[in-house]
């Protein structure tokens, strides 16, 4: 996984170990004194008045381009604001800057120049962008699920190339080979902005893959594999192209064209009848999915505070292909949201709901819950279905507020200086999957679930996030669990 590829590359760098980036109200400072919490407070700039924006200066950004900075501010040279407004856009400047992930640390402050003129000051502390990192990867659905067993013949091993903002423009290159349990090629190439306008963004991926061992049911919630060490059971070709449209600072429409081409061997069969459909050894399909996204969170990262919501449709088979006999429309809706109830308290909630009108799928795109989406505390279990319902609540205390640390002796400026923070908190999840194919052999499914628990986050820099819970299930099954992401 190209999480782990990271945490070796920075290992490569210091010994010290790393996770997520939280750096929403954290200020640059070249040598911040150790245990520093002054430098997290934000500017305070004392503006009753209107002002006019006499002009914007970048200062930091040796490879990223100006206008890739430009772009996610929600004012321009010679704009009039008011004295009430000023502040909450600058902060809002701020936190769209590190959203972008492109930066360690963000300062944006302003520069009288007249009685109603002001310069807007903004320096960036670029990333390390070239990341040749070591791939190694378990094969499961989550980490968890991998340590219950710790069998390393489910390890992935390779190398992947990334170059993130590339040509300075924000750009994504990245090529990906990998052996061991999936043998995997990809290629990908992200362009964010095709015009000078900054609105439309393009990108393709390519990938084959193969695999000697693969998931063919799921039987008492867990996945039934069939394996033949000596032939690959299954071969994947995906090809996607795609389109974006960014309104503004949050909002984004998205549109992916994709072709899909699955082929399996005949020893499946025996095994398996709906694996593809009509029981066949290959199955093609061109899809596609649209998106739309409004996106008013602190953090893309960890968020604290805001909201977003997204809605999505997709549709599997297009009738393009005479022997395209897949027809299946998904549609999912996606709510969260954040608040700051008191001094170091947080609140976070989400919903995720997915409605399937098709009753009748193939296994190979059968998704339920149990894969990215689930209930915590039913991190090893795979309940299918056709429609699900996902909510989560979380409380979270702010134990270590946003901090700076500098690292003595180390000669790399991108990684000298690392932020971190801690949160504790209590959560509670509850979900239903309704499914019409497999509920006789899964006893989780067309019952409702859920799950609660207590656990730690901790964050840092480059997008890693650590999160440790204890969680239980309706089941009083309970167990410690690990992830990389935020829990909501």
């Amino acid at each position: 996984m190209l999480f782990f590829g990271r945490i070796i590359s920075l290992l490569l760098f210091f010994s010290l170990p790393s996770a997520v980036l939280y750096s929403q109200n954290v200020l640059l400072n070249k040598n911040p004194p150790e245990g520093d919490t002054s430098l997290l407070k934000p500017v305070q700039v004392l503006l009753v008045k209107p002002v006019i924006i006499n002009d914007i200066q970048i200062i930091g950004n040796k490879i990223t381009k100006g206008h890739i900075i430009l772009r996610e501010l929600s004012f321009k040279k010679n704009d009039t604001i008011s004295g009430q407004d000023i502040q909450r856009k600058l902060k809002s400047a701020k936190e769209n800057i590190l959203n972008t992930s492109l930066f360690n640390f963000v300062t944006i402050d302003t520069l009288p120049v007249g009685n109603d003129r002001v310069n807007v000051l903004v320096t960036v502390a670029e990333r390390w962008y070239i990341w040749p990192a070591p791939i190694f990867d378990v094969q499961e659905r989550n980490f968890n699920v991998w340590w219950q067993n710790r069998n390393f013949d489910r390890a992935n091993y390779g190398l992947s190339l990334t170059y993130e903002n590339f040509r300075g423009r924000k750009e994504e290159l990245s090529i990906y080979a990998q052996f061991g349990y999936t043998v995997k090629y990809t290629l990908s190439y992200i362009i964010p902005y095709l015009t000078h306008k900054h609105i439309s963004g393009a990108g393709l991926y390519f990938s084959y893959a193969r695999n000697r061992e693969v998931a063919y049911m799921t039987d008492n919630n867990v996945l039934v594999y069939f394996k033949n060490p000596d032939h690959y059971i299954r071969d994947e070709v995906i090809g996607k192209l795609y389109y974006t449209y960014r309104m503004g600072i949050h909002n984004r429409h998205y549109l992916e064209g994709k072709f899909v081409q699955g082929t399996v061997n005949d020893t499946l069969k025996n095994y398996s009848t709906d694996y593809f459909m009509n029981n066949e050894t290959r199955m093609r399909f061109f899809a596609l999915d649209y998106s739309f996204r409004s996106d008013f969170r602190d953090s893309r990262i960890y968020p604290l505070k805001g909201y977003y919501w997204e809605v999505e449709a997709s549709k599997f088979g297009l009738g393009i292909l005479k022997d395209e006999k897949l027809n299946i429309t998904n549609l999912f809706l996606t709510v969260r949201g954040y608040q700051k109830l008191a001094n170091r308290f947080y609140f976070a909630q989400g919903l995720r709901v997915k409605y399937s009108p098709n009753n009748q799928l193939p296994y190979y795109v059968q998704r339920g819950l149990g894969w990215g989406d689930y209930v915590r505390g039913y991190e090893y279990y795979v309940i299918d279905g056709q429609r699900y319902g996902l909510a989560k609540l979380g409380m979270r205390y702010e134990v270590i507020k946003p901090r700076v640390r500098h690292i003595p002796n180390m000669p790399f400026s991108k990684f000298n200086t690392i932020h971190y923070a801690l949160y504790a908190g209590i959560f509670g999840d509850a979900g239903y999957v309704d499914d019409r194919l497999y509920s006789g052999l899964n006893p989780l499914a067309n019952k409702w679930m859920y799950g609660y628990g207590a656990g730690v986050d901790f964050v840092t820099y480059y997008d890693i996030v650590f999160r440790f819970e204890y969680s239980f299930n309706k089941m009083m099954e309970h167990g410690f669990f690990v992830s990389f992401k935020a829990g909501i």
